[in-house]
């Protein structure tokens, strides 16, 4: 049987750079869609450096058999945002959560993937007052109509992990507070409990690779359920 081959976009990110990692670590290649790279790159990884802007334009091509697909693209939010985004920053903000990773999906499914995975948001519903749970539920109901035979969405809380850009002074306080009250968050709540990137890149991983066929979603308890996925 042939090696899988996987496309990560959005592999600068805090999950996207794990998933990338645990990928390195997987017989198959992968395929790096990147504006910008400045880590790394595994051995058997391919970069291929893009303008997301061109997406739409038939200018950006994809190899032939790709296996499975790892959409991670997210653009930098302030705390605040999450509760409410003002309408200056919504179109930027839809481009990057929406637009992009849908066209990707697109793409990729004309290239043979029938796997995918989607890192969403716990709260994710089209019908949502909340701009930013809104456009998450959106993108999965696209994608639900594209034709995958698998799809994941991974939707976690806040996310845990060694950032590279500055996310803001309040991001400590959110984080030590969360893990105060995580005790108390109980039943539907505990899934808005904070999760380790990593985990949440490894249980990604391990749906795609496992081969499970139809619509699964993946919550503060899945990403736990990694510790023998090595």
């Amino acid at each position: 049987m042939e090696s899988p081959l996987s496309l990560i976009a959005g592999g600068t990110g805090l999950v996207g750079s794990h998933v990338i990692k645990v990928l390195s670590k997987k017989s198959g290649a992968q395929i790096i869609l990147a504006r910008s790279f400045n880590s790394e790159i595994p051995q058997n990884a391919d970069l291929q450096i893009i303008n997301f802007d061109s997406l739409g334009s038939n200018k950006v091509k994809l190899k032939d058999g790709i296996d499975h697909v790892y959409l991670c693209l997210g653009k930098r939010l302030s705390t605040y945002e999450l509760g409410y985004m003002q309408h200056s920053a919504r179109e930027s903000f839809k481009l990057i959560d929406f637009e992009y990773p849908l066209s990707i999906a697109k793409l990729a499914y004309d290239r043979g993937a029938r796997s995918i995975a989607l890192v969403s948001a716990v709260g994710a519903q089209e019908g949502s007052f909340n701009y930013y749970f809104h456009i998450k539920g959106k993108l999965e109901n696209e994608i639900r109509k594209i034709g995958y035979e698998n799809i994941c969405f991974a939707r976690p809380g806040h996310l845990l992990g060694a950032r590279k850009d500055f996310r803001g002074y309040e991001i400590p306080v959110l984080e030590s507070g969360l893990r105060i009250v995580a005790p108390f968050m109980q039943g539907p709540l505990k899934n808005f409990r904070q999760i380790e990137a990593r985990q949440v890149a490894k249980r990604m991983v391990m749906n795609l690779l496992n081969k499970q066929k139809g619509e699964s979603y993946l919550y503060y308890e899945d990403f736990l359920k990694t510790e023998t996925f090595e």
